[in-house]
């Protein structure tokens, strides 16, 4: 069904059509596969759209672990703001595959530092699941704490939600 890419490529696409897309096609077997296969091959600005429908797909039901780590493993190549956004808002929602995580760790760094405050706080989000693993508990310590120095309301607004989800 790699119609889907072409449901993707259009010129201007907002949210309203990628749900009627997800209605339409989000059942179907090779939905995620599909989906996968058309964040890497959509332009840079548009990837965010395949990384949209799979953020959909996973609040629906599961992603298989399979997914998950093939689209961590093309999270480089997710350069858009957009992009990154929404693929930190997946992770958060997925969590990452620990299988995964060395090599996807100085990507969310990357998002973490990045300029806009709300892909540092869905950054933050997913790595604050990185706290059990040794390797990364203190420099995530050290950036929960910087988070919790920054002022962006979105961040403070993710840091209260990750408390109240820890109660």
């Amino acid at each position: 069904m790699n119609g889907l890419l072409s449901l993707l490529s259009k010129d201007s696409i907002k949210v309203a059509h990628l749900e009627r897309i997800y209605a339409g096609h989000g059942a179907s077997q090779g939905f995620a596969a599909d989906s996968i296969s058309a964040m890497r091959q959509l332009d840079a600005d548009m990837a965010w759209r395949a990384i949209w429908l799979l953020k959909r797909l996973a609040v629906d039901r599961r992603l298989g672990v399979t997914d998950l780590v093939r689209v961590t493993q093309c999270a480089e190549e997710m350069t858009d703001w957009a992009a990154r956004l929404n693929l930190c808002q997946l992770l958060a929602t997925t969590g990452c595959p620990a299988s995964v995580r060395a090599a996807l760790y100085p990507y969310l760094v990357e998002c973490f530092a990045n300029r806009r405050p709300m892909i540092r706080a869905w950054a933050i989000s997913v790595l604050v699941g990185f706290q059990g693993d040794a390797r990364y508990r203190k420099s995530v310590q050290a950036m929960l704490r910087e988070a919790r120095a920054d002022s962006a309301g979105s961040i403070q607004a993710r840091l209260r939600r990750l408390g109240r989800n820890k109660k």
